[in-house]
């Protein structure tokens, strides 16, 4: 049965994990310009530049999942359109919270910042397609 609701989902995940690898993608970019260019290079400057690259890359895939992921589900617009995008925070605040919480963590245990993000992306992944899918992007019945 689980095979076969991924096997009917199986675009759906691909466009999640393109979208999502770009977002990562950006997630870590900023957070190395962050870090190197704007000199947040002490523990504190490096989880400022890590809550900052991550709520730029956050509304990026918002944008990016409506646009191609899940472009088949309602286009809100307006007030809507913020209120999903509210809906989407909700959603991924507790893998938010659990990234913050595990970055310094692993810092403590000397894991290099970029390595210690993107832990924190790997391991939220996987909630967060649940979440959208069945939440934020929820098809109208």
């Amino acid at each position: 049965m689980i095979f076969s609701k991924i096997k009917s989902k199986q675009k759906v995940i691909l466009k999640f994990i393109v979208v999502s690898g770009s977002a990562v993608i950006i997630n870590l970019v900023l957070l190395y310009i962050l870090v190197k260019f704007f000199k947040l290079d002490d523990k504190i400057g490096e989880n400022i530049a890590n809550a900052i690259s991550m709520e730029i890359s956050i509304i990026y895939n918002y944008f990016m999942s409506r646009a191609i992921t899940w472009r088949d589900r309602p286009r809100e617009k307006g007030t809507r359109l913020l209120l999903q995008l509210l809906k989407f925070h909700l959603a991924i605040g507790s893998t938010l919270l659990f990234r913050l919480t595990l970055f310094p963590v692993l810092q403590h245990f000397g894991v290099t910042y970029i390595i210690n993000a993107a832990i924190g992306i790997a391991l939220s992944s996987i909630l967060n397609f649940l979440i959208y899918d069945n939440y934020v992007f929820k098809k109208e019945t």
